[in-house]
This record gives C-alpha cells, structure tokens and sequence, in this order.
C-alpha cells in the first residue's frame, strides 16, 4: 500500500482551510446557540431590600421601615407570618410611582431589632403605630396586608380609626383561623400544625447556638417556607441567612398562637361605613392526594365565604378572587394587587375633593 497514493500536490492546503472555516462556523454557530439561551436574569428589585430602610427607634429598639415615592395618603404594607419588607418588593416600587408607601418589619423580623420578649400579634400594632408616630410617617394610611398582616391591619383600624383611610386585605386569615380550619375535614392530616411549634423551636436552638449557616443540614428545613425566587441577585443570597435568628424562629412561634384565639374577632365584625376596601382571595391548594383534594375543596368554601364577608365590612367593599395564584398574591400576581392599592388610593382622593 503506498501512503501517498491520496495525496495529491494542491489538495491538502485546500482541505486545512475547509476545516478552519467549518472550525469558525461551528463555533459562531454555537456562540448564537447561547445568546438564544442566556444565563437567568437577576431581579435587581430586590436589592434595595438587602439594606435596613429608617431606622426608628420606639424606646432603646429600633423598628426598620423601607419608605419610597411622595405624595397621600400613605400607604403600609404588611406581610404575613412567614415574611417581611422585602416580600413586596414587586409590588412597592410601583405603587411608589403614585404616592407615598412604606413597609414595616416586625420585631425580629428583617432589620427590626427583637423585643424583649416574643410578640403577640397586638403588640405588633403597637410597634407599627409608635413607628408612623416616631417616625413622624403622618397619615391618613392605606393599610395593606397579607395573611397573617390582614388580621393586624383591621386590628389597627379598630384602634385608631381616625388614621385609616382605606385597606386592602391580601389573602388575608380570618382572626382566630386556625380554630375555624381544624373543624374542616382532614385538617389534620394536610395541615400537620401540630408539629409547627416544634420545629420552629428546635430552628430556634440551633439559631442561638450558632449562625444558620446553608452549609448545615438543618438549614433547607427551617427555611424551605421562606425560599428565594430563583431570579435572586447573589448579593440578596449572601445576606440572606443572617435573617433566621433565634428571635425570629420564637417571635413565628409566638404570632401563630395568635390564630388559635378568639381574642381578636371583633376584627372580622368592624363597621367601617363607606371606607374604600378592596379583599382579595387566591386558590390555594394542598396537593394531589385525596385527603389534601378534599381539604383544599372544603377550604376554598371556607375562604371564599370568611373574604366575602370582610368586604361586607365596608359599604364600599369588593371582593376579588384571583386566578393563578397562591398565597403570596403579591408575588404571583403583583399587578392585582397594585391595581387594588391604586383603586382604593383614587377613592381616598375623590372623597378628600368632595
């Protein structure tokens, strides 16, 4: 066999330069390949979140409150038991486009110092209304709430009326819920509450032993209920952890003993006239099987019928429900619930004009 037999004087220079231009398509090729499927887009709004706001000191502890935009009525966001400023952070930025609005961290939570002692949820309105007071954060306020946050909004209109203009109720919890929802079928067994305190507890302890640091195994579980959007900028993750101190852990204990009261019920019966109030309902659901179908049936019933009447507190209240959304309507659905705040906020201002 003769090695050279293919090789032809011309030929081969002429195939090393097809190769070279087949090697510079490809990679083209590729390069396009990737501009067609960039790497996840961070979320800037979320940043401003990762820093305290004002710092108001209510006697030797400070509660930390993010306020942005100008103008009135004021407008107050308040999450639910699992969060705290920064989970309107969707939401806040707009609304700021069209007035004043300011977000409160509970004692313990985000950037707000711990109280001396675990908080029931009136006490939590009393730090809320020492902050607007100290603070000189004047009203009227628009009082919006999420949860948990819904229970503590009406609980301040009923303490301090005159200050309230408005409210929008986000998914809110009924007073005394989980004393409702235990009579609801398979409670039990899809809800698990039992064993809520417990955990928290045992997140508590090992929080004030020691950093809760993602590197431990028992990080995901005390946290999986707070997870970040996958679109979080890297400098919000780093900070992150810092926030499951053992107060916290205590102080979620300790506000969820509140929804097994019936102290506060005279909330959910308010006679609010013709405040503007805007309620709105997302579809939650527990799970494919059949205890948690049949639960979340039974519980949307239940939700729909406990929202409808709180938009009955009002002459002017509507009720919304909103499709494709879970709980945190605000991050799901932000929009809905910018357009309540903006439909209450024009009501507030015609009636200030009449």
């Amino acid at each position: 066999m003769n090695p050279h037999r293919d090789f032809v004087p011309g030929l081969l220079p002429t195939a090393l330069a097809l190769r070279a231009h087949l090697a510079v398509l490809l990679l083209l090729i590729g390069k396009a390949g990737l501009a067609q499927v960039p790497a996840m887009a961070e979320d800037q709004r979320i940043l401003p979140y990762a820093e305290p706001g004002r710092q108001i000191d209510i006697g030797g502890r400070r509660i930390n409150m993010h306020c942005a935009g100008t103008g009135t009525p004021t407008v107050i966001l308040m999450a639910g038991i699992f969060s705290w400023s920064v989970v309107w952070y969707k939401t806040q930025p707009v609304i700021a486009q069209n007035t004043r609005v300011c977000t409160f961290d509970r004692a313990s939570y985000g950037f707000s110092d711990p109280a001396p002692r675990p908080q029931l949820l009136a006490e939590v309105v009393e730090d809320l209304h020492a902050a607007l007071k100290t603070g000189t954060i004047p009203g009227p306020y628009v009082l919006v709430g999420h949860s948990l946050g819904g229970i503590e909004v009406r609980l301040y209109a009923q303490r301090w009326p005159e200050e309230v203009a408005g409210m929008v109720l986000v998914d809110s919890s009924p007073a005394g819920e989980m004393l409702l929802e235990m009579n609801l079928p398979d409670f039990d067994e899809v809800e698990g509450r039992e064993s809520y305190a417990s955990d928290m507890l045992h997140c508590a302890l090992l929080a004030a032993h020691g950093p809760l640091e993602p590197s431990r195994p028992e990080y995901k579980d005390c946290t999986s209920v707070d997870a970040l959007p996958s679109d979080t900028p890297a400098a919000f993750r780093k900070i992150w952890p810092r926030f499951f101190t053992a107060d916290y852990f205590a102080d979620k204990v300790s506000l969820m003993s509140s929804l097994y009261t019936h102290r506060y019920d005279s909330v959910d019966h308010l006679r609010l006239g013709a405040m503007p109030l805007v309620v709105l309902t997302a579809k939650n659901t527990w799970g494919d099987t059949p205890a948690a179908i049949r639960f979340t049936q039974s519980f949307l019933t239940f939700w729909l019928a406990r929202h409808e009447a709180l938009a009955h507190l009002s002459s002017r209240g509507i009720h919304r429900f909103v499709e494709g959304s879970g709980h945190h309507i605000q991050l799901d659905k932000p929009q809905t619930v910018i357009d309540a705040v903006e439909d209450v906020l024009r009501q507030v201002r015609a009636g200030a004009k009449s």
